[in-house]
């Protein structure tokens, strides 16, 4: 069994590369996902303190090599990244040492500290608001982006990269209070998240404009009375019957510009011999759901089409019990094939006992995985800790 622990580079502030990874490597784990790019949040964490610890948004934790982006790129800023590479270069020639890999784990289109000095890079939705935490594939320079980071992680010898948020996201998505004191039916909330930046109507072949006024005037009477869709499910069927079908055409643009997207950052990656491996979380955007890739066309993903530059799904199994567990990742299996991977918190809410995660790392061996993986190494008790053990030592 292959199995990383994700983790936060604070594990690594308060001891050395040394203790951590030998202490994981104890634990049965062959490696680390480790946050080199990540979102803003705060995360009570027992490893560091017990401490509240405020991330910042688009954070890079090295120092970023620019010479590795493209021209008409946008690049980290000076206030967002380390000023060496010190930390870095200690896990790198540790991990090493130990042969542990290290895998960079990197939040993509969610960084609001670029969505604010560059808005012009975010999602704008039909009704001219700007999401500034979100960025937009569609965008050259963002795009340009991702492949920079992309380009510079994987010359410094990390093994792989695992691609979280590499896609468009919903409404409600990322902000520190977010208030909506209306109700918003799945289909009011994607329309009101739908971009129609200049690019993303740019590749459209259709009337982009048009289509940017129906769903305008789509949201009018949400807008002014209540939302008309709610306890209603969102299918591609209903958005054509309110939209007509030049909705599924505009659907099918996103999806094409996301796996135009997949297959540079694989040949980036393929070139310096590393993988790329895919969060998913469509299996958190309805827990009450058990075939997550049907829902994957909500954040532009098309899982077939992405599927051949994409080395590892990574979905993100957060269910109670052994049996939900393992019908996710069978679907997985049948819907993609290729490889599949898991990752299980070992934590609340999703666990409550050393003996509910073991059953669920030996569901998933029998059904045939070879590698879990398991977030977060830094909010864990330590008892967690031991649980994870000791459910990869029985399988």
């Amino acid at each position: 069994m292959f199995s990383n622990a994700f983790t936060l580079p604070f594990t690594f502030y308060r001891q050395s590369a040394a203790e951590v990874l030998s202490e994981l490597k104890s634990a049965g784990f062959t490696g680390i996902n480790l946050a080199l790019n990540y979102h803003a949040s705060r995360d009570f964490l027992l490893r560091q303190g017990p401490q509240l610890q405020y991330l910042s948004d688009g954070f890079h934790y090295y120092l970023p090599n620019k010479d590795s982006y493209p021209t008409n790129s946008i690049t980290p800023f000076a206030t967002d990244h380390e000023m060496d590479n010190s930390l870095l270069d200690s896990i790198l020639i540790e991990a090493k040492a130990q042969e542990m890999n290290v895998s960079a784990w990197c939040v993509f289109m969610h960084n609001s500290a670029i969505g604010i000095r560059e808005p012009e890079a975010t999602v704008i939705n039909t009704l001219g608001n700007r999401f500034l935490s979100e960025l937009c594939p569609s965008n050259p320079r963002v795009r340009n982006y991702a492949l920079g980071l992309v380009a510079d992680l994987t010359s410094r010898g990390i093994k792989s990269i695992v691609v979280e948020s590499l896609h468009w996201h919903g409404a409600r998505h990322g902000e520190h209070h977010e208030r909506f004191f209306m109700e918003l039916s799945p289909t009011t909330e994607f329309l009101f998240s739908l971009c129609f930046c200049k690019y993303c109507i740019e590749n459209f072949n259709g009337d982009g404009e048009g289509l940017k006024a129906k769903v305008e005037q789509s949201l009018a009477p949400f807008l002014e009375e209540r939302d008309p869709w709610l306890d209603q499910p969102i299918t591609r069927e209903s958005l054509s019957e309110i939209l007509g079908p030049q909705i599924l055409d505009f659907l099918k643009s996103r999806e094409a510009t996301l796996s135009d997207l997949y297959q540079e950052v694989h040949l980036i990656a393929k070139a310096s011999g590393a993988e790329v491996s895919y969060v998913d979380q469509t299996p958190i955007m309805d827990l009450a759901k058990q075939d997550p890739l049907n829902q994957s066309w909500l954040i532009g993903v098309d899982h077939k089409a992405i599927r051949p530059h994409v080395d590892v799904f990574l979905p993100l199994i957060y269910r109670e019990t052994a049996e939900k567990v393992t019908e996710i990742y069978s679907h997985y299996k049948t819907e993609i094939g290729g490889r599949v991977s898991a990752i299980l918190r070992p934590t609340y809410p999703d666990n409550d006992s050393e003996a509910n995660l073991i059953s669920k790392v030996s569901a998933l061996s029998k059904a045939g995985i070879l590698e879990i993986d398991f977030y977060l190494l830094d909010t864990w008790r330590p008892k967690n800790l031991t649980w994870v053990a000791n459910a990869l030592s029985a399988n």
